[in-house]
């Protein structure tokens, strides 16, 4: 039973930061989400591709804010 005492507060640590990063993520502006989908977009691409799908990567400028 020790062991899910300690197990409880990491639990609920770990539930807490998920929560807090979900917020931050939901107050970024619109721009900043999409180049974070872009960016997942670019990490996913080499593993779909070796996996035999077509991907393609939205291309975005930038520069723009």
């Amino acid at each position: 039973m020790a062991a899910m005492d300690t197990l409880k507060p990491e639990i609920a640590r770990l539930f807490a930061a998920k929560e807090a990063r979900r917020h931050k993520l939901a107050a970024l502006p619109f721009p900043e989400k999409v180049r974070v989908v872009v960016r997942l977009q670019e990490m996913a691409a080499p593993v779909l591709r070796a996996r035999g799908k077509k991907v393609r990567v939205w291309q975005i400028d930038e520069h723009v804010a």
